[in-house]
């Protein structure tokens, strides 16, 4: 068989890979926060320790403003539930106000294990780069989760809780803008 042969072959049947404990969760909402509002609470790693289920210590290290309102940081987080206490370092990307993406850089807990937020006001395509938009008082969210534990023992106990856990973290940020902006 030819490379273009194999190229073109199909195959009726495809079994997923039963080895990948790769979890993934998107959700898209619409808020009524500004994009200024949402990006500033998910962009304050430092604070995530106060208003995330099951984050333990949340903490900062290094700060690097890139321009163009890009910001990189490495950050440390501790997770924490019941026997499991584990602590994991992120890069975490900013770009003010649109977006905030963390990926883990510890191998030891997480094969791979990406954050993403990106952050829409509501208001027609033609005005989304206006000045005024960003503090327009709706803004579409869109959060995705994936990871892949290194651990067998972590992604096993993962598929009993995974998504209950995202649902919570993001109604955790919506909670934690309601505090911060709605005193």
């Amino acid at each position: 068989m030819t490379a273009i042969n194999r190229l073109q072959s199909r195959h009726f049947f495809t079994l997923p890979n039963v080895l990948s404990s790769k979890k993934q969760y998107s959700e898209r909402k619409l808020l009524n926060f500004s994009q200024n509002q949402l990006y500033n609470v998910v962009s304050n790693v430092d604070d995530y320790h106060n208003f995330i289920p099951f984050c333990t210590a949340s903490k900062v290290y290094t700060n690097k403003l890139l321009g163009n309102n890009i910001n990189v940081m490495t950050a440390e987080l501790s997770v924490g539930f019941k026997l499991f206490e584990e602590k994991y370092m992120s890069k975490v990307t900013c770009d003010k106000p649109r977006a905030v993406t963390a990926v883990a850089a510890d191998a030891k807990l997480f094969n791979d294990m990406t954050t993403s937020w990106k952050f829409t006001p509501n208001v027609p395509h033609a005005k989304l780069n206006s000045v005024e938009a960003a503090d327009h008082p709706t803004c579409w969210v869109d959060f995705n989760i994936s990871f892949d534990f290194a651990s067998p023992l972590h992604a096993q106990a993962s598929t009993v809780f995974f998504d209950q856990v995202s649902k919570m973290m993001l109604q955790a940020f919506v909670d934690r803008c309601q505090t911060v902006y709605r005193k």
